[in-house]
């Protein structure tokens, strides 16, 4: 932990604020791996991952040692194509898919790990799919399959997306946090918190937080990474849509300001709450398509900085 920074563990969600241009991308990667504040990217599977893992590979840092894997894009595609799709699918095909799918997001960190010459991964995100009939025993079934698994030295977590709610066009309408939290005790792994899909479900800006302290308490937290979310239409999709806005001063329909950013902070970081604190945080937001890749950077830093305002005084305390 970089005490002078009172943050255990900050990553990047790169991929939501890249710039289209391949040459650009290599300059942002660039421009990232220069900032001693980050301590890992969040990769989305399969992207690049798997398109080119060996140019990705030269992109990661040698510092950076929290690097993460979310495996939503490639999820949200699969159910596309199947709605039965998910490790906590009912459905015994759908489920045999799931596990399939994590199979080749294992052998992308495995690849990951042999291209740099090092564990490259520290956390794989895992979702609770499908929409609407996700159940938490399949869940708890495939993680359990999913464990006896190698994946080089990465550990599994459960990252929270919003649950379905009957009359509620659900985002992704998986399984609630609480189901989530249940089966990953049982398992033995964390949970990932996402600040955008949890306000995006319940329609309020404290409900991060709340899932924060909840996860906790019952001792499962592992991360929690700032993506904002907003009531209205913007230049980023519509209202409630799952569009990683930046924060409030850089998009002023997103509900994800100052306030809420270090209450999050505080539950995720204070030492007297119940539960280990959180081991990383971090932020993935996208940004105007002409924005200069200082801005884009800028845009990052400034929520990292929020949360370091208040992270200092839990994390430096005697």
């Amino acid at each position: 932990m970089n005490t002078a920074r009172a943050i255990p563990a900050f990553i990047v969600g790169a991929y939501a604020a890249m710039p289209s241009a391949p040459a650009e991308q290599a300059e942002f990667y660039g421009l990232l791996a220069t900032q001693t504040w980050i301590d890992g990217l969040e990769i989305p599977f399969p992207g690049d991952l798997e398109a080119r893992p060996a140019w990705l590979a030269g992109r990661l840092a040698p510092s950076w040692h929290t690097n993460t894997i979310t495996a939503i894009p490639g999820t949200m595609e699969r159910l596309g194509a199947n709605p039965r799709f998910g490790l906590a699918s009912p459905d015994p095909a759908g489920r045999a898919e799931a596990l399939a799918f994590a199979e080749r997001v294992r052998q992308a960190v495995r690849r990951l790990a042999d291209d740099c010459g090092r564990s490259a991964i520290k956390f794989v995100q895992v979702h609770s799919a499908p929409t609407r009939i996700a159940e938490p025993g399949h869940l708890l079934a495939s993680l359990s399959e999913m464990l006896e698994w190698d994946w080089a030295g990465a550990a599994l977590v459960i990252e929270h997306c919003d649950r379905y709610i009957p009359g509620q066009p659900p985002e992704k309408g998986f399984l609630s946090l609480s189901e989530e939290i249940e089966v990953a005790q049982r398992a033995g792994i964390g949970v990932h918190i996402n600040w955008g899909r949890c306000c995006l479900e319940t329609r309020d800006a404290d409900a991060a937080a709340e899932a924060i302290e909840r996860a906790r308490s019952r001792g499962v937290l592992k991360g929690v990474v700032f993506s904002g979310a907003s009531p209205s239409a913007s230049r980023y999709g519509s209202a409630w849509a799952d569009a990683h806005l930046p924060a409030t001063w850089d998009e002023p329909c997103s509900l994800m300001g100052a306030r809420v950013i270090r209450d999050c902070a505080d539950k995720a970081l204070e030492r007297h709450r119940r539960g280990p604190a959180a081991e990383y945080l971090g932020a993935k937001i996208c940004v105007p398509p002409s924005t200069a890749l200082e801005d884009r950077l800028r845009m990052i830093r400034t929520i990292f900085d929020t949360i370091r305002s208040s992270a200092a005084q839990h994390l430096e305390a005697p």
